[in-house]
């Protein structure tokens, strides 16, 4: 009796070296968020400006309406819309374009609207899916002693790119992840942990910049209240960590979309009996 060979995926040095490579090309990748944000700050402004105006003009809050009480509410749901819309834009663009570089090479903003144009449905039912999932991880929080909550970003974490590389729909894409998952758990907890390090090293940096600013305006006893004044040498490593921290996360964050769609690729690539096509455009890049 003779068994299947496991089939062999890239090594993670080749994924992570390969990804980088494509992010230096390809930087453009991890602007769709601060785009997404910039633009969310201007709504923001507008809607409180355009909510300030009508309160002045309605005097105090006893004299409020409740037309313009429903005014308020509907401009604090209308915000919270475009939050989910600007979410939804930001992750099929980063993956649609880390799925180009991932095919030819290079990618370019509009590589991401066209997987816009065509795969936003489908993330958006992924995020349906995933949500209810999260509630679900949420109600075993207790009885998983927290292992439910643990696991859900591991055990989803191939689903958009399954959706944007995959052309799967939402729900689909759901089975599919788990389904790798489950056929290739050592290299994918492998990649998973390693790029949760990554982003926790960063995060530390900013720490770093922010905890010693903390401790530096504390009140030194119980009969100073006041808080105090940090030296100006220490702001300005502050003000440094903090900012190569936040540059080296937004970094990371395209580096990290480019990782996931290589891995899921080559993952996808190697016959397995699920009975869902390849994705289109080949497997992965050679190094």
């Amino acid at each position: 009796m003779t068994t299947a060979p496991v089939p062999h995926t890239i090594a993670l040095e080749a994924l992570l070296r390969q990804s980088w490579a494509l992010f230096r090309r390809n930087w453009t990748i991890a602007l769709p968020p601060l785009i997404a944000g910039a633009a969310l700050v201007v709504v923001a402004a507008v809607l409180i400006a355009v909510c300030v105006a009508a309160a002045i003009g309605h005097g105090n809050p006893e004299h409020w309406s409740g037309g313009f009480i429903a005014m308020l509410v509907g401009a604090y749901l209308l915000f919270l819309a475009l939050i989910v819309v600007a979410s939804l834009w930001c992750g099929v663009m980063m993956f649609g374009m880390a799925d180009a570089a991932w095919q030819r090479g290079t990618a370019s903003l509009g590589d991401g609207m066209t997987a816009f144009g065509s795969r936003a449905g489908s993330m958006f039912v992924a995020g349906i899916g995933i949500f209810g999932l999260a509630i679900a991880a949420m109600i075993l929080l207790l009885p998983t002693l927290g292992l439910s909550f643990i696991a859900l970003p591991f055990v989803t974490m191939y689903v958009l790119p399954s959706v944007v590389s995959g052309g799967r729909g939402g729900f689909e894409a759901i089975r599919e992840s788990f389904m790798l998952v489950r056929d290739f758990f050592g290299p994918s907890v492998i990649v998973y942990l390693v790029l949760y390090a990554i982003q926790y090293g960063i995060t530390l940096l900013m720490v770093v910049g922010i905890v010693p600013l903390e401790f530096a305006t504390i009140p030194l006893g119980s009969d100073d209240t006041a808080f105090r004044m940090p030296p100006i040498p220490l702001l300005g490593f502050s003000f440094v960590m903090y900012t190569v921290g936040v540059v080296a996360l937004i970094a990371y964050n395209g580096f990290h979309t480019l990782a996931l769609v290589g891995m899921y690729r080559d993952l996808i690539a190697h016959p397995k009996e699920r009975a869902l096509p390849p994705p289109a455009g080949g497997a992965i890049l050679s190094p």
